[in-house]
């Protein structure tokens, strides 16, 4: 990723014709092992929440209605309950701030990644969160039972995480 992104870099500030076709390349691979890269390492903060509804999705994807989903022992409103609860707003807050070290941790400094990294991954956290929360409201209806953060919340947790570095 950090490869390509140089490149794409210099093929962008040559401004050779030529070099066009290249310079495309190298900001499509960017981009393509950008989002690998930020999926990838997002998977692991929230990585049994993340679990729990890849079944869900399974289940659904097999036939299972969604409304019917909430019956099955592995997946019932009890063990969603207890999925939930071990993603408190703190906990999630600390696993985001782990992840933020291994971004610097390998990353390099000179080609100002890791605030690109960060954002995308604020960007792809949020859209399993809708994610998230779009399942609840479609396998578990009527249960009012939601994740203990909020959108706000995760804004915030991104935000207090990229000033304090």
């Amino acid at each position: 990723m950090e490869n390509f992104h140089r490149m794409y870099s210099v093929l962008s500030h040559l401004k050779n014709p030529c070099l066009e076709n290249d310079r495309k390349e190298a900001k499509q691979r960017y981009t393509e092992n950008l989002k690998a890269y930020t999926v990838n390492l997002l998977g692991r903060p929230l990585e049994k929440l993340h679990t729990f509804f890849e079944g869900v999705e399974a289940r659904v994807a097999t036939g299972v209605k969604p409304e019917e989903v909430g019956f099955q022992l592995a997946y019932s409103k009890q063990e969603l309950r207890k999925v939930i609860k071990e993603y408190p707003g703190k906990e999630v807050k600390k696993n985001l701030e782990h992840l933020n070290k291994k971004v610097e941790k390998q990353l390099c400094e000179e080609e100002n990644l890791i605030q690109v990294v960060w954002h995308e991954m604020q960007d792809v956290f949020i859209q399993q969160y809708k994610y998230y929360d779009e399942l609840m409201r479609r396998c578990y209806p009527d249960s009012n039972i939601t994740l203990e953060f909020t959108m706000q919340n995760v804004l915030q947790f991104f935000s207090d995480i990229a000033q304090a570095h």
